[in-house]
């Protein structure tokens, strides 16, 4: 356990200039919620905020896809992993390192969609759980594109994972079929960016505990996959 935590501290330690990005977008937001009467434009704030959440996807997927390259290429994961680390937590460290930075941008998001949104009538734990179903989607995002870097280089990962995770909303658009929860990330993406000051908002919590389950069996198979690979040679 111990290992695995100080892989995800690296981790959000190396990453620490996108994550400054990101919560540069909170900045921005939160000085905006500060000059604009939220009154007149509360849907306009509403429909920003989720804008600016959705981001945290994107860098999830990045961080994933990127994450293995990266230690291969200048060779910091053969030292690491002449430590008594385990490939199976070195994956669980990576995915923990994504989960952490994520969730900071996740509860800085929360905090700040609370201060802004609940003066305006936007209910605070609706604010909680559409960050609750933003993490859900990283936590996926991320470990797909984890296990899609254990095998491919980071463009064919993340072109991959988007998808995988895009593949739900064709068949949603097309075929107006339920199976789409099956893989929850565009029905979370859905519930998160229909959110409104409308009382007829509900929240889905089935579709959380599908995410989560979803990840954990993407997590085995990346650290299954990783298992049997030669780490030993170069990458370009």
């Amino acid at each position: 356990m111990r290992q695995i935590r100080l892989i995800a501290i690296n981790f959000v330690r190396e990453q620490r200039w996108p994550i400054l990005v990101l919560m540069l977008w909170i900045l921005v937001f939160s000085v905006l919620g500060l000059v604009v009467d939220l009154r007149r434009s509360r849907e306009d704030i509403l429909f920003l905020y989720k804008q600016i959440a959705v981001y945290g996807i994107a860098f999830a997927v990045f961080f994933g896809a990127s994450a293995i390259h990266n230690e291969r290429k200048t060779r910091r994961i053969l030292s690491v992993l002449s430590k008594s680390v385990g490939r199976g937590q070195y994956i669980s460290g990576l995915l923990g390192g994504i989960i952490l930075a994520v969730g900071i941008y996740c509860f800085a998001m929360a905090v700040t969609g609370t201060w802004i949104l609940k003066p305006a009538g936007f209910p605070a734990w609706h604010v909680w759980f559409m960050m609750l179903c933003l993490m859900m989607v990283c936590l996926l995002a991320a470990a797909i594109a984890v296990l899609f870097s254990t095998f491919l280089n980071p463009l064919f990962a993340t072109l991959c994972t988007a998808l995988v995770l895009g593949m739900p909303a064709v068949i949603a658009l097309q075929f107006r079929s339920r199976w789409v929860d099956l893989m929850p990330s565009y029905s979370l993406v859905s519930l998160l960016m229909g959110a409104s000051f409308a009382a007829d908002w509900t929240a889905r919590w089935d579709l959380l505990g599908i995410a989560l389950g979803e990840a954990i069996l993407f997590w085995l198979g990346a650290s299954r996959i990783f298992g049997q690979r030669d780490i030993a040679v170069a990458v370009d």
